[in-house]
């Protein structure tokens, strides 16, 4: 897994250019109603890295996935266990970690949606990848997998300035 250790660089608030944190961290434990906890801080965190609030929403929406997908496979469910999710940011990204110490993803066993069907299983992870620009994981690890997600910024990225960037389904 490629490491992004760029330093959080300016933003833009209100007009006025201010620099955020270098980020934060969010930890839970796997139980269901942890996750509301985690989209108020999730949201208030996009908007200090100065994410646009239509994106917020999708990556509250990818980020949510991947920690159901912890509580539900990589601890079966299992309350009380942990959950770290960070978000740092560059001047041309938004970085967001989300990571567990159970049962590592295994993507030989992952099957993507049938989209031609109503899909039982696999669309969350489908979706993640959807709204991600980049998503990777982590298993070469002691415990657990880290997701990684990044999400450039508008007119940034390795697609900026070719054609009209990335087509949106």
């Amino acid at each position: 897994m490629t490491s992004c250790s760029t330093p959080p660089a300016g933003r833009v608030r209100d007009r006025a250019v201010t620099r955020k944190p270098a980020g934060g961290t969010f930890s839970m434990t796997s139980e269901a109603e942890q996750l509301v906890r985690l989209r108020k801080w999730l949201r208030d965190e996009l908007a200090g890295h100065g994410v646009p609030k239509q994106e917020q929403s999708n990556l509250l929406l990818a980020v949510g996935e991947l920690c159901a997908n912890s509580i539900q496979h990589a601890y079966d469910g299992r309350g009380g266990q942990p959950i770290h999710v960070s978000v740092r940011s560059t001047a041309d990204s938004f970085v967001i970690e989300v990571e567990d110490f159970g049962k590592p993803f295994d993507a030989e066993l992952y099957e993507g949606p049938d989209l031609d069907a109503t899909p039982d299983s696999g669309y969350g992870l489908f979706l993640v990848k959807t709204i991600a620009d980049s998503l990777s994981f982590d298993v070469a690890r002691k415990r657990g997998t880290k997701w990684t997600i990044v999400k450039y910024r508008p007119g940034r990225g390795p697609a900026a300035g070719k054609g009209s960037g990335t087509p949106r389904g």
